[in-house]
């Protein structure tokens, strides 16, 4: 199971794209339900949106050990239980959930992060202080959310993939469904770097795998390596060091990297 994480702003539309995927692609995307301490809004549905719950199911929750991923957020907590993942799980589909940038990191170091796909739904920041400022809450509220804005849209560069929400809310799913699509396609890696291993580049430099590193913002992993001849040292994404290269000149495709067996 791939669980697919939209991130971004208040107003953004993340909702409405979930909402959108939910309709259309609901025979292999499950919502994973969070549950809050924050109050549930008119037009929300417990179970749905979110499951709501008050400080002592919370405290229940942590004696009980069942919480996998939690933030704070504007004064209330926010979170993901075992129970919950292992539910999507049970229905043999795909999750997808909102969640800051906080949490995504944590559920990548949960369940891994080739497991996690983030998915930044940008918008324009002044159309996101203009839904804010037409919501139902207190001005200090909408303050308070409209600074957030102003703060999490930095986080662009930080998710695994951007979908602008620039034009109409179609094109946006038009983005979304090709990402998830293509993920879902992707054959998952088989390779198992570990340090110590010498590879051989495709152009033949031969390199030693010094450790596997995590990106601090998105917690990708890297492939910190060294080149044996220069002792320069580089770090490259996992997935592409365990890749493939098309040569088109040669009009073939090859390993990246090739293990050189001791």
């Amino acid at each position: 199971m791939k669980v697919f994480v939209l991130n971004g702003p208040s107003a953004t539309g993340k909702t409405a794209l979930m909402d959108y995927l939910l309709l259309n692609d609901n025979d292999f995307l499950e919502p994973i339900v969070s549950f809050t301490t924050r109050k549930k809004r008119s037009s929300e549905k417990d179970g749905k949106d979110y499951y709501f719950i008050n400080r002592e199911k919370y405290l229940e929750y942590c004696v009980d050990n069942k919480i996998i991923e939690e933030i704070v957020y504007v004064d209330n907590i926010y979170g993901i239980t075992a129970d919950e993942l292992q539910r999507v799980k049970n229905t043999g589909k795909h999750g997808l959930i909102i969640m800051t940038t906080e949490g995504i990191r944590t559920l990548k170091k949960s369940l891994g992060p080739q497991n996690v796909v983030s998915i930044f739904i940008y918008r324009d920041l002044k159309e996101i202080i203009e839904v804010i400022n037409n919501r139902d809450s207190s001005k200090q509220e909408k303050n308070r959310r409209i600074e957030l804005a102003k703060q999490e849209i930095r986080d662009l560069n930080t998710c695994d993939y951007v979908v602008y929400n620039i034009d109409t809310l179609e094109y946006a799913y038009d983005q979304l469904k090709d990402i998830i699509n293509k993920e879902i396609n992707t054959e998952p890696l088989k390779i198992k770097i570990k340090s110590g291993e010498k590879y051989r580049h495709f152009k033949g430099d031969i390199f030693e795998v010094i450790t596997i590193a995590y990106h601090s913002e998105n917690y990708s992993p890297l492939v910190v390596y060294k080149d044996l001849q220069t002792g320069i040292v580089y770090a490259r994404p996992y997935e592409m060091f365990a890749g493939k290269k098309e040569l088109e000149l040669e009009n073939r495709i090859v390993n990246r990297f090739e293990l050189i067996d001791d």
